[in-house]
């Protein structure tokens, strides 16, 4: 299937919020592979990516964007440096760096937005990939005379680095690839624009993918940070952590301030063509309320940490858009399993009938909030969310689990951050709630810092807090928070008779090379029936997004990690 060499403009958005779909790069070249979903992963990179495909460049980058944040990232290496699990962070990544190959956006709920397709990958440093008949080997061709914001030539070579500096760097998480993926030695060069990867287990290909497009993958200008490599600092570690333009976004970093301001610069070499934006300026704004109001008053174009509250008094404002979308991010309200009182799967199913979740979300969330069924996307392609049992809130059932399981009222400790307000009130409603079946909760309120080591650690009785998956897999989703043998992602720690019987489903899907077919749909939906039913993890809602912005604004994305791709943004004329 051929497709224009050339690069092609960003996709504008017409009045009814329909994306003008533009071709993706290159010729899309795929192995048949006699597997539906395998095939249907070849024709994405074949296919062209819709809007996806064509986020980044009206080309004119004479416009300028003012964004309201609550901080800025501490540190511009994102994840590989140490930059934390934030939303700084991977705003960070998802502007400054750029992965072989990406989820394709597609036109949103609300008018002249997107959002990304999860089903599907097109080509981003790779123009094109192809998968073996096998589904083990994934070759990806590189775009030709692609170079980075400094102007240095990408390779093949530079994609063998990218991953060798990923796999010798302590922060970096290599876990979420061990499902089917070995690291650099599992890296071959063909040529200097062809790798191939190869992967131990073919029914992890769309992970491996997702991984790639999400948070894990970027590709680096090896040149550039060999240049600031030191025996002591192999990797340029620290260098890279203040010093921009190594990456391979739609931006770089041209000025900071700590606490105060960062300006990005468009990439005049990203591999969709320049972007729109020339240049976006991040401005610091403690307050929620006050970035709430400048947007409102025109003085910033977009904010992000947006209240529900705020977001819903500003609905009717003509000059303000509050997107809406089928929304990924949730409160996580996690037991902990390995100790009393939710070593008892009674007390969880207890607890769980216990949350006020239509209160919550009115109350806390304004209504900008939607029930959750599982943790597992609801859009997957051959997964039918409407077979799960809803969660309700019945406290006569309840009390009268909690009555087999030896006792009349459980005492416990919810342990939230400070840092998340929506949730500090949210455990106020559960306590008053839970009360009346049988709970009698202390709230335990710990600085973000504080509650981090107790999530990883699984020192408390319960926790509160936002969560989604990074890669939007069914198999991403039911392995990566309940890992055995006490891993630090498995907050819940849950290891009992059901797990067991869960990951006895999990494993039987994950062996299907095709994660998305229909005869994998009802394993994962088996295994979602284990999950809900013995409540390790209770999942209140699912949020929408945080952020606001002006009319006159396009192009916003709603991603995987609630961060704005600014690549992707037109200002719209009146």
């Amino acid at each position: 299937m051929t497709q224009p060499d050339s690069p092609v403009p960003a996709p504008i958005l017409s009045a009814r919020g329909e994306g003008i779909m533009n071709s993706a790069f290159g010729r899309r070249r795929f192995i048949a592979g006699g597997l539906s979903g395998l095939g249907l992963l070849a024709l994405a990179a074949c296919g062209g990516g819709g809007a996806g495909a064509a986020s980044g460049g009206g080309g004119g980058g004479n416009r300028s964007l003012v964004v309201a944040v609550p901080a800025l990232a501490p540190t511009l290496d994102g994840v590989v440096g140490g930059g934390g699990l934030t939303l700084e962070s991977f705003e960070m990544n998802a502007n400054l760096q750029a992965g072989l190959v990406r989820n394709p956006y597609i036109t949103g709920k609300t008018e002249n937005t997107v959002v990304q397709d999860f089903n599907t990958y097109v080509g981003y440093v790779a123009e094109s990939y192809e998968v073996s008949p096998d589904g083990l080997t994934y070759t990806f061709h590189l775009r030709p005379g692609l170079t980075s914001p400094l102007g240095n030539a990408i390779t093949a070579d530079d994609v063998l680095w990218s991953f060798e500096r990923k796999w010798n760097t302590p922060t970096y998480s290599k876990t979420v690839w061990q499902g089917g993926f070995a690291g650099p030695q599992a890296i071959s060069k063909v040529d200097d624009r062809t790798v191939a990867f190869t992967l131990t287990n073919a029914g992890f290909g769309l992970t491996f993918l997702g991984l790639l497009a999400n948070l894990q993958g970027h590709i680096y200008d090896s040149t550039a940070l060999k240049q600031h490599a030191t025996g002591a600092d192999p990797y340029a570690l620290e260098w890279a952590k203040a010093n921009g333009g190594w990456g391979l976004g739609p931006y770089h970093v041209t000025a900071q301030t700590p606490d105060q301001e960062m300006v990005l610069t468009a990439n005049p070499n990203y591999a969709y063509g320049a972007p729109a934006i020339g240049q976006v300026t991040l401005r610091v704004v403690g307050d929620a309320g006050t970035r709430a109001s400048l947007v409102a008053s025109g003085d910033v174009d977009m904010a992000e940490g947006i209240r529900p509250t705020d977001q819903a008094r500003l609905a009717n404002n003509d000059a303000v858009v509050v997107p809406e979308a089928d929304p990924i991010e949730y409160v996580d309200l996690t037991l902990v399993t390995n100790k009393a009182p939710f070593d008892d799967e009674r007390v969880r199913k207890a607890m769980a009938l216990a949350v006020p979740y239509e209160q919550i979300m009115q109350q806390i969330y304004a209504g900008r909030a939607v029930q959750m069924v599982g943790n597992i996307n609801p859009n997957t392609r051959n997964y039918d969310v409407s077979q799960l049992p809803k969660p309700s809130s019945d406290v006569a059932r309840a009390k009268a689990l909690l009555a087999e399981a030896g006792h009349d009222r459980i005492a416990y400790t919810l342990s939230v951050s400070t840092a998340t307000q929506d949730l500090v009130d949210a455990c106020v409603l559960v306590q008053s709630y839970a009360r009346e079946a049988g709970f009698d909760i202390t709230i335990d309120q710990k600085t973000a810092a504080d509650f981090s080591t107790m999530r990883n650690n699984a020192t408390g009785q319960a926790i509160i807090y936002r969560n989604r998956s990074q890669v939007q897999t069914p198999t991403y989703a039911c392995t990566i928070f309940w890992k055995p043998n006490n891993d630090a992602s498995n907050p819940s720690r849950w290891q009992d008779a059901s797990a067991a019987r869960f990951w006895e489903v999990v494993n039987r899907a994950q062996a299907i090379p095709d994660p998305l077919s229909p005869e994998a749909g009802p394993l994962w939906l088996e295994a979602q029936k284990i999950l809900v039913d013995s409540s390790p993890e209770i999942f209140v809602c699912s949020i929408q997004p945080s952020q606001i912005f002006r009319t006159d604004v396009g192009g916003f994305t709603y991603r995987s990690e609630n961060a704005i791709d600014f690549g992707n943004i037109t200002i719209l004329d009146a």
